[in-house]
């Protein structure tokens, strides 16, 4: 797997986010993005969904649904 160096001030930017950081090259270029680590909320508000009883939906009945809804 390749791998990136970051300096210490794009460090900080990235391990002190809250969302998706976006990665641009000097000329604004979008290059990736870098998902935020599970935060102690994160994890408390997936097992309250995870316990809550609601129905959940799998991958391919999502897409089945999306399906649905395009234009014949």
């Amino acid at each position: 797997m390749a791998h990136i160096i970051l300096d210490d001030d794009q460090a900080r930017v990235v391990s002190q986010a809250t969302e998706v950081v976006e990665i641009r090259d000097r000329q604004g270029r979008g290059l990736g993005y870098v998902a935020h680590r599970f935060t102690e909320e994160d994890l408390r508000v997936a097992d309250t969904r995870l316990h809550s009883g609601e129905r959940r939906y799998t991958t391919q009945e999502v897409l089945d649904h999306l399906r649905s809804l395009e234009p014949q």
